[in-house]
């Protein structure tokens, strides 16, 4: 259990770090082309992605995969997600944005039947039925709060469950390191490229918040990797929820954003929806 432990606790650090991630992106996006800063993110990236994965093992055992398809097909959908959620977090909250992307783990599931075969229960159609109403609450269309970049950001978590259900699905196939490696490659692939058409000149503080940006990135990855050693991932599972109050927090220090009582109460059906999903699933298993 002792080691159980050590893989919540780095969960739990990677979920702070990703906050911090996501507040340092929302303050680039509001100087710089999102493009130019994501750009120069992802090629950080491969580099890092391609050093950690040929450390024991040469680069053609690493390339060499069961799914090329589908694993190149991971990479563009986590770059595009990315470039939406950047670009979203420019118009709203980054408390906002995140209490709407938690939905993505009910999409996850709901989307499992189609991309993976498999079963789902009434008990878990009915939660993410509860889960969905919550997103609602949170977005509220037609009020006065309403914005469309809320459904970009559910257009995020859409893109993300699709990357994560793939991800699942070459895990039986192809290795971690493989698939870091085409997720680096392919992430720069759809960013990278445009840098010469979008790149501005930096001021000295932009060049700070950017290095911290892929400095972030690496050492985000890399602890989820490290707490993936301790701890299952269902295990894990339910801890990837504390990014919410790191990142309502961190709106409210650095942007001075407030959330409503309605927008607290869909983030509680939200998480709670999820959560017992997650319970019925590690049921399921034992």
């Amino acid at each position: 259990m002792q080691d159980y432990n050590k893989g919540i606790a780095l969960m739990i650090f990677t979920t702070f770090i990703f906050a911090i991630q996501d507040t340092t992106t929302k303050l680039l996006g509001n100087s710089m082309p999102v493009l130019q800063f994501l750009g120069i993110r992802y090629l950080v990236f491969f580099a890092f992605a391609a050093w950690w994965t040929t450390r024991k093992r040469p680069l053609q055992a690493v390339i060499k995969v069961n799914n090329l398809p589908v694993q190149l097909l991971r990479g563009v959908l986590l770059g595009l997600e990315s470039l939406l959620f950047a670009w979203a977090l420019t118009h709203i909250g980054v408390g906002q944005m995140h209490s709407i992307f938690a939905c993505f783990p009910l999409m996850v599931t709901a989307l499992s039947p189609l991309l993976l075969g498999e079963k789902v229960g009434l008990l878990r159609w009915i939660s993410i039925f509860v889960g969905f109403i919550g997103t609602l609450v949170i977005i509220a269309p037609g009020s006065v709060s309403f914005t469309i970049y809320s459904w970009v950001a559910v257009a995020c978590a859409v893109l993300f469950a699709i990357y994560s259900l793939l991800t699942r699905y070459v895990a039986s196939t192809d290795s971690a390191d493989s698939s870091l490696f085409y997720t680096g490659l392919m992430a720069a692939a759809v960013t990278a490229p445009f840098l010469p058409f979008v790149w501005e000149p930096m001021s000295l503080n932009e060049g700070v918040k950017l290095a911290g940006l892929c400095l972030l990135s690496i050492l985000s990855h890399y602890s989820m990797i490290q707490a993936f050693k301790y701890t299952p991932a269902v295990v894990l599972q339910p801890f990837n929820y504390f990014v919410l109050p790191w990142v309502l927090v961190l709106g409210f220090l650095v942007f001075g954003e407030l959330v409503s009582f309605s927008q607290l109460l869909g983030v509680c059906l939200v998480v709670g929806s999820g959560l017992f999903i997650v319970y019925y699933q590690r049921r399921l298993k034992v």
